[in-house]
């Protein structure tokens, strides 16, 4: 722009020099002709032609200037439009790289969980692979240069590579064990206790505020909301137990041994269709949501207990689509007040 302003002033200040130097010539009467001819100064016609000369010079470049500046070739356009397009969808798939990130982070703490309980060793891999990709991604956050993008894009692309790698030596390993241990996985409590679609989590394992006291307390397990009446399911299979003694408040109850330390507590149940000593299999109807304890509506209270301590069974459900999971784990997170 301010090329253009001043090649424009230079053709000005030529136009009018040159209308200037056109007072350099004047008439003069010729006896022998009897007309009056034009005389120039000495060197004025030359300087006229020079000056001519130079205005169409600017003229030229003025022209010049203006058709680069405003005047896009169709060439630059397209490729102006392509980066333009490139940009909004790397955007689009930033943010929804971002969401995968967080979905991976738990899937992967719900595996290592699992993996130290189910095959009594850590996973081959000890590093969250999602810490890694957080890092790199926020400290590439600010690439915005097109070059930048595409070696992000390419590193991102090689490290899931990695991932997909690990994982099938890690799905291959824990094939081959569900395989040959197919009836000690079938025993483990790794169902939801209520059908899909029929219930709704409303507090987690941890500390929460107690429904009636208001106090924080321990709360040992999940509250998942649902219709009185709603089928409660066995977790896994295993043997019903009598119920502890100890657990004051906690209303109609169902105790289920599944083997290897682990137990399953179904409580606040409307009533019971099971008894002591009875062997139940995973999906089995044991019983009815209710609110027959200390609580603030029908709802299933559910534990799960390991060599004899509770513990979080958010991190057991295996048979959960991993978006529902993602959900669900968001939500037995919050510090909040339980049901019962």
């Amino acid at each position: 722009m301010y090329l253009i302003k001043l090649s424009a002033k230079l053709v000005y200040l030529l136009i009018l020099h040159t209308f200037q130097n056109m007072s350099d010539q004047h008439l003069r009467f010729n006896p022998q002709t009897m007309h009056y001819e034009v005389v120039y100064k000495k060197h004025s016609r030359w300087r006229n032609v020079l000056y001519v000369l130079l205005v169409g010079i600017a003229f030229g470049l003025l022209f010049i200037l203006l058709g680069t500046t405003f005047i896009k070739s169709k060439d630059v356009r397209k490729k102006e439009h392509d980066l333009a397009v490139f940009k909004e969808t790397y955007e689009k798939a930033e943010l929804q790289y971002q969401q995968n990130i967080e979905l991976l982070r738990n899937l992967e703490l719900q595996d290592r969980h699992l993996f130290r309980e189910i095959f009594e060793t850590d996973p081959p891999d000890t590093t969250l692979l999602s810490n890694q990709l957080l890092e790199e991604s926020q400290n590439n956050s600010h690439s915005a240069e097109f070059s930048g993008m595409l070696s992000l894009v390419k590193a991102r692309y090689s490290k899931i590579e990695n991932i997909a790698y690990k994982d099938a030596i890690r799905i291959d390993f824990a094939g081959y064990f569900l395989k040959n241990n197919a009836d000690y996985i079938h025993s483990l409590p790794i169902r939801v206790p209520l059908k899909e679609g029929s219930y709704s989590l409303v507090s987690g394992f941890g500390k929460r505020i107690h429904p009636i006291f208001k106090t924080a307390r321990q709360h040992n397990g999940l509250d998942l909301a649902a219709r009185a009446g709603t089928e409660v399911l066995a977790s896994g299979d295993g043997v019903v137990q009598e119920v502890p003694k100890n657990l004051a408040g906690y209303g109609t109850m169902v105790y289920i041994y599944h083997g290897h330390g682990y137990y399953s507590l179904y409580a606040q149940l409307l009533e019971s269709k099971v008894d002591p000593g009875s062997k139940v299999s995973a999906g089995d109807v044991i019983g009815f949501v209710g609110s027959t304890g200390i609580s603030i509506g029908p709802h299933l209270h559910y534990e799960i207990w390991k060599d004899g301590k509770p513990v979080d069974p958010i991190r057991y459900l295996l048979t959960v689509d991993p978006k529902e999971y993602l959900e669900m784990f968001k939500v037995a997170s919050q510090y909040n007040q339980c049901l019962s």
